[in-house]
Order: C-alpha cells, then structure tokens, then sequence
C-alpha cells in the first residue's frame, strides 16, 4: 500500500475525517467495489438544495466572476489553497452571501454559507464552515467575521449565524494535521468504537467484516465507544474476554464507574456469550405468550416518517384473519397503505384509521418498537380523541420489540427489525432499502406530483418496503410463539 502525499484535502474528505478517521482513509484507499450507496448522501444533498434555493432568489450568480460583480449570492466557487505543510486545500463552497466589508472587489465582503440537518450545530459544521471561511478569507483578503448555517424546521428555512473564531481556526488546523497524518499512513485507522453512526456509511460492510472476525467489544449490543473505554480499562479487550468473566467480577469492576455500569453487567455478559457462539439464549423460558398465541387473528402496523417536518406520511396495516398458526401462504395477506399526502389532512387520516380499527376491533395490534403507538396515540389527540377512546387502542398495541429483550438473547449486533428479521430468515423484495431509502423515494414521488407527472414507480416501492416490514414484525412473532 503506498501512501498518498499528494492528494489535496478537501471538505468531502475532511467531513469523512470528523465522522470517522478510517473512513476517510478507505475514501482513498479502499476498494470501491465494496462500496455501498446509501441514501443518505443523496437526502443531504437534496435537503442542501431546498435550504439554498429558499436563501435568494434575486442577483446572484456563479463563480468567482459573480464576486467581482458584487452578487448578492454566489454559486459554485471552487478554490485551492495551500493551507497545511504545503498541501493543497481544496475547497467547493456550493454558496456564499455577500455582507458588509472590504474586500478585494469594493466595499462588500462574502461570508460562508452551510446547511445542516439534525437538531444542533455539531463539530463537524463548525470546522467545515472554518475551513470555506479561511478560503473564501484567502480569496477576497478580508476575514469574515460570521458564517451562516441553513436549517429545515417544520418546512420552514431558519439562518444561524456562528462567528468564525480564531479558536475553530486553531482546531480545524490541527484537524487537518492530524487528517493528514492518517492518510499518509500504509494503514488504516482503527474501527471505530461508536458503531452507531456506522449505519449509514457506505464502508459499513467493510468494517464489520474485520469487527467481527476479530471480536470487537463494539459488536456487542449495549457496548457504545464510552462503554468500550471502561471495559478496556479493566482488561476486558474482546468478545471472547467478556464471555468468559464472571458476573460478580464484572460488576464489582464497573460498579467503580457508576452503577448504571455494574448493573448490567449481566446482560452485557449474556450478549457476548450468545454473539461468540452465535446461539440465542432463552432469558425467560416460563414467559407464556397467550396473547398472541391465541388470537383470532391479528393487525400489524408500521409508519414511514419524514423527521425534518415530523409528518408521518404513510401508515401500513396488515391484517391476519386468521390465528396466527394458520396463516401459511404471505402473498394473500392483505396490506392497506393509508397515505397521508400532507399534514394538514390528518383529520381525513385519523377517521380511516380510526375505520379499519373499528372493524377489526377485537384484533391486537403488533407494532416493532414504541414508534407507532406514540405517533398513533399522538394522532388521536390531535384530532380531538377522547381518554377512552385512547385508552382502548393502548390495550391493543403488543410491541414485539419489548417481547424480544424481555424473553431472548439473540446473536446480533443490534436488536432493530432489520437485524432481528435477518437473524430468523426473513428477507426484503428489494435489496439494500431502508426507512432512508423509503424517504427519498417519498420526496421524489411528491416532487414528480408537484410537477404533474405522476410516476407510480417510487411509490409502489415505498408500499413494497412497509409492507415488508408488517410481514418481518408477524414473522418475529411467530418465532417468538414457535421457540416455547
């Protein structure tokens, strides 16, 4: 492996950097073939341009030359600057705003401009916006004082204003000597210990390989980067290592850390056992599961979200007439999408679902984590539902989730639909989809429908995937009932 010394930085790879060192280096050194496309990318991207195009609609223009003709906003600058040890830094700044100060091209300055998501301005957004503000300084030889950053609230553009500090200038220079340093290195950076935000990295599959191979402490479900510290702390490096110690040890040790350490001490040991021999491990063999066993027949519920406007635009049922013994064949199972094209017709929304309760009003409704009862329970409210009416659906809802901890240990890195489906056989119609996936093919529907062009496509793919996971949410269940 030879080491790169010459590839110039840039805020794509320094962005890789802040999230995770190794992926920045597999972004250079990796194979590509093992590369997997996500989402995520194309959402970011998308939710980039809808807070850009609602900044200005008047004088702009693209490139250094809209600078000098002093445009409000400016597209498309692309800079290169040799910022660290000589190495070129090279920055895109899809925009900037033009702002009081004295630059090169008058009596007016430009000052840097992102767009987030999420609920906060994180490290990431505040060194990506010192790295185009030292560029755009570098350009117009003025020092901007401020940086913007866009976000979506409930479908409306809100403008935070962050001072460029001398401070983040400091810490994104060390940044990127220390990016600098990892990709110069013949080998990658360790896996990271934060295996959450793995999810959604294109490299994931990857590093899990080598994780698991090699027993990282991060595999184990309930072990986050913080709890791996601790554990390292008392010797326990590996899997193979919390297998095997014992329980009173274990919490004797991680008691000095807190209690909420030393009290699942046995779970955690549990986890590593059944993952290191890749056996479940029945936590609750008495546990009857009458509820479900004998039901006439049952509903399964499960929501698709869009997050940035908290609107719940589908809401999927499957219904079971039968027992939950007899239902053998999945393709006559019935599935009823119930969209919900805006927000402002929940009251429409509300009396469907309401409908299709009461008409299966016996039936228990199987959800896969608290999701679907918080969003439904919310609904009702909303539309004016009374105690008693919320009170009957709440006596309704079985969370097979909750079942699952409570009953079993099973040898999976995570206890999400996805990872327990997988682990009992179950597979999606459509390959690498996820609820992000689902989003996007949302918003593209609704912007093909804005434009009248009305292409069912994106659609059916969404109602494919929910009821998917009706289907993977019933057959978890019935496993639960088949292992008594």
């Amino acid at each position: 492996m030879k080491c790169n010394k010459t590839k110039p930085i840039n805020d794509h790879l320094l962005r890789s950097w802040i999230r995770c060192r190794r992926k920045a280096w597999l972004e250079i050194y990796g194979d590509k073939q093992k590369k997997l496309w996500t989402a995520h990318s194309t959402l970011q991207l998308n939710h980039q341009i809808d807070c850009f195009h609602n900044l200005s609609q008047k004088s702009y223009g693209i490139g250094i030359k809209a600078c000098e003709e002093g445009k409000n906003i400016v597209y498309g600058i692309r800079l290169k600057f040799p910022l660290i040890n000589n190495r070129i830094i090279k920055g895109n700044l899809p925009i900037v705003k033009k702002t009081s100060g004295k630059s090169i091209w008058g009596n007016f300055s430009y000052q840097p401009v992102l767009a987030r998501q999420g609920k906060k301005v994180t490290r990431e957004h505040r060194l990506i916006l010192s790295m185009t503000g030292l560029l755009i300084n570098n350009l117009q030889k003025y020092q901007a004082q401020k940086g913007l950053i866009l976000h979506k609230e409930n479908e409306i553009i809100k403008v935070e204003k962050i001072r460029l500090t001398n401070n983040m200038n400091t810490e994104l220079l060390e940044s990127l000597l220390n990016l600098e340093k990892d990709i110069e290195s013949k080998t990658p950076p360790p896996i990271t210990s934060n295996r959450k935000k793995c999810t959604i990295c294109s490299w994931r599959k990857d590093c899990d390989a080598i994780a698991i191979k090699e027993g990282y402490l991060s595999e184990v479900s309930g072990i986050g980067a913080k709890r791996v510290l601790l554990l390292n702390k008392i010797g326990i490096n590996n899997i193979e290592e919390l297998a095997q110690i014992k329980h009173y040890k274990l919490k004797e040790k991680l008691d000095k850390f807190g209690t909420q350490h030393g009290n699942i001490s046995s779970q955690l040991i549990l986890q590593s056992q059944s993952q290191s021999t890749n056996k479940a491990i029945n936590l609750n063999p008495k546990k009857e599961l009458n509820n479900l066993k004998k039901a006439k027949g049952l509903l399964i519920y499960d929501i698709e979200s869009d997050p940035d406007i908290k609107h719940d635009f589908l809401h999927g049922f499957i219904r079971l007439p039968n027992n939950i013994y007899k239902e053998k064949n999945l393709n006559k199972i019935k599935y009823s999408p119930l969209l919900n094209l805006e927000k402002h017709t929940e009251n429409f929304l509300w009396k469907r679902i309401k409908r299709k309760l009461n008409q299966h009003k016996g039936l228990p409704i199987l959800h896969y984590g608290e999701t679907e009862p918080i969003s439904l329970i919310k609904l009702g409210l909303r539309q004016g539902a009374s105690s008693h009416e919320i009170d009957a659906i709440k006596k309704r809802f079985i969370d097979i989730h909750l079942l699952i901890r409570e009953c079993w240990c099973l040898p999976v890195r995570n206890y999400g639909l996805k990872s327990i489906a997988e682990f009992i056989g179950f597979e999606w119609e459509q390959s690498n989809t996820d609820g992000a996936r689902a989003l996007l093919w949302w918003r593209q529907w609704k912007e093909s429908r804005r434009l009248n062009n009305i292409y069912s496509k994106n659609l059916n793919s969404i109602f494919k995937y929910n009821r998917d996971d009706c289907i993977a949410t019933l057959m978890i269940a019935k496993w639960l009932i088949d292992q008594e």
